[in-house]
């Protein structure tokens, strides 16, 4: 597979886009000034794929992520590189993380800051959905587990289980309607 995404040292110096609180884009920063400590506000995504039967993809983040590793996940998550739309972006991601064009909606965004360690996540993160039929080949490298759930049945195991989730994703269920 052509896509695959290598993690180690996961690009530290990657530049990400810097926002402010409200998703205005504010300028660059590297992906290790935007991740420790405080951080720096930055534009990021998560999206969720739909079979077509309506079950949504989920991701179990490899052990190699420096952040929320061995978190169930949404269906593919990142940041927007500079240059890129949100949309793009998650078009891109969806190639590496699941190997399968997707075009993805837009369904708006929230500014959250979460704590991990000496790290943290500091983003403005739009949500996205998407649909395919497509059988989907998992990055070995970002993903360590797969499943699909309908979205009720997501919401009681992430109740029961908050731990096992990352926080933007219990945020984006909060949130949005889907």
């Amino acid at each position: 597979m052509d896509n695959i995404h290598d993690l180690r040292g996961e690009r530290e110096n990657q530049l990400l886009q810097t926002t402010d609180t409200i998703g205005r884009i504010i300028g660059t920063a590297t992906r290790r000034q935007c991740h420790f400590e405080k951080g720096i506000p930055h534009l990021a995504f998560l999206a969720l794929l739909y079979t077509e039967e309506d079950f949504i993809f989920l991701q179990k983040r490899s052990d190699k992520k420096s952040l929320w590793n061995k978190f169930w996940d949404a269906s593919v998550v990142s940041h927007v590189l500079p240059g890129e739309t949100v949309t793009s972006a998650a078009k891109r991601r969806g190639l590496e993380e699941l190997g399968v064009e997707v075009e993805f909606k837009d369904l708006g965004a929230f500014y959250y800051f979460a704590k991990y360690g000496q790290s943290c996540e500091n983003e403005y993160c739009h949500v996205l959905v998407g649909k395919t039929d497509k059988v989907i080949h998992p990055n070995p490298v970002e993903i360590t587990q797969t499943q699909q759930v309908k979205i009720e049945d997501l919401k009681k195991n992430i109740e029961a289980k908050p731990d096992q989730y990352t926080p933007w994703l219990k945020i984006a269920l909060q949130k949005f309607k889907f």
